[in-house]
This record gives structure tokens, sequence and C-alpha cells, in this order.
């Protein structure tokens, strides 16, 4: 994973005065917009892209209109702790860049369903990860953070309310309501997946400490037990299966 990549002159904290990034944010709050703002531009990416090969011209639209709302919370995201500039966003997301690099290698496919499912379990849990840690922001950054990521940009649907990737959960539904065969592959796909996701999550808490403290913050905002890394690790790991049960797959 190229934890070190970033865009030209990109910095992980708001505290070397980057032009653009609001100063009085703490540096951890900062890098964790980053990463949350990083994950909805990746899922824009990610449902454009599977647009373009979609089955129907339905499913295209579905899933282009779910990319569009990915950008806006990545837009809403980036402009709770920056003048929303593309200075200032290179600055904000510079410290992610390529943050999914090995995921993808690791989970690459070339049959469609199982890519889609892979963005909606691989982004779905670094979107459960900046939720969780969310919680132990203090102040009106943590309220307005908590705001957007709970609460994705208004679309036509009712179901945007369920995250930019309403569409794409919908679309993997009905597939697997429709072929048993298929629906048991991709179950099996969704193991292998979460499995990398859930690294690429404790990667990012043992070489970034600004969201180590994040973790044990949210911890006890929650009233968690233990020790908050598995607490972490077993919060997403019931998030996953929760989203598997809605897509009607077994976890």
């Amino acid at each position: 994973m190229r934890h070190g990549a970033a865009y030209p002159g990109a910095v992980s904290s708001a505290s070397t005065g980057a032009a653009g990034v609001d100063p009085t944010v703490p540096a951890g709050v900062v890098e964790l917009v980053g990463l949350a703002a990083y994950t909805e531009l990746a899922e824009f990416g990610l449902l454009a892209a599977r647009s373009v090969d979609a089955p129907t011209l339905a499913a295209r639209q579905a899933l282009a209109d779910g990319a569009a709302r990915a950008l806006a919370r990545e837009h809403a995201l980036l402009r709770l702790v920056s003048d929303g500039s593309a200075e200032a966003a290179g600055q904000v997301l510079g410290p992610f860049a390529g943050a999914f690099v090995d995921f993808d290698v690791r989970t690459r496919t070339d049959d469609w369903a199982e890519g889609l499912l892979r963005g909606v379990v691989g982004h779905g849990v670094a979107q459960d990860f900046a939720r969780t840690l969310a919680a132990g922001v203090q102040g009106h950054v943590g309220t307005s953070l908590r705001t957007v990521l709970e609460r994705p940009a208004p679309g036509r649907e009712a179901e945007a309310a369920a995250g930019a990737d309403a569409e794409a959960v919908r679309l993997l539904d009905d597939l697997a309501v429709r072929d048993e065969v298929l629906a048991a592959r991709l179950a099996l796909w969704g193991r292998r997946v979460v499995g990398e996701a859930l690294s690429l999550v404790t990667v990012h808490v043992d070489t970034r400490p600004h969201l180590a403290a994040l973790v044990g913050d949210a911890a006890r905002t929650l009233g968690a037990d233990g020790d908050p890394r598995s607490w972490l690790v077993a919060r997403l790991t019931a998030e996953h299966t929760r989203r598997m049960d809605r897509l009607r797959l077994a976890a």
C-alpha cells in the first residue's frame, strides 16, 4: 500500500498552514476527513466505471446517479475543513492518494457483478470506519462531520438515504434474487473482499497515529470495553454482516 503517496506538496496536518485548510481544525480530524472524502471519490470512480458497462440502460443511469451523489458527499466533506478549492482538496486528500491500490490489486475481477460488490463491500467498510471514528470527534466539526457521513446529499430516489451505493445494492440484490448460483458465488466473493478491506483498515490504524488516537476516542465515546482495535474490527465486521444481509447474501 502506498501510504506515503500524495499530491505534490501535500501535507497531512492543518497545523502546517496549508493554503485553504482551516488551521483551527485538529490535524487528526483533517486526516479523518481526508480518508472519508477520498473514499467517496473512489466510490464515485467505481460507480461511474460500472455504469459504462452496466447490463441495462436503467442500471447505467442508476449507477451514474449514485456516482453523482458520491461526488457531492466528497465536496461536502472537504468544505468542513477547507475553503473547497482545488488546492485545498489536494492538501486534504493527498495523504490518501493510492490508498486503495493494494486492495484493488488483491480483489481484481473481470466479472461485472463481482466488481460492483467489491466496491459496495470495500468502500462500505471504509465508510463504516470513518463513521465510527467520527463518533469521537468533538465540537461543531464533529457534529457536521457526522451529519454529512450519515446523511448523503439528497437525490431523486428515497433510497438516497441509504448512501451513494444505494443503486448498486439494489442491482446486486436483484441479481441475487434471480440467480441462486450467482448469489452463492457473490457470497463467497464478499467474504474474500471483506477480509482484504479489514486488513486495509488495520494497516491505516497501525501506521497513522492520528487515526489510532481517534479509534480510542470513539471507543470511549461509544462505551466500548477492552482493546479499541479489537472493538473496531468487531464493529466493522458486524456492519458488513448487516450489509450482506440487506443484499440477501450470507456473509
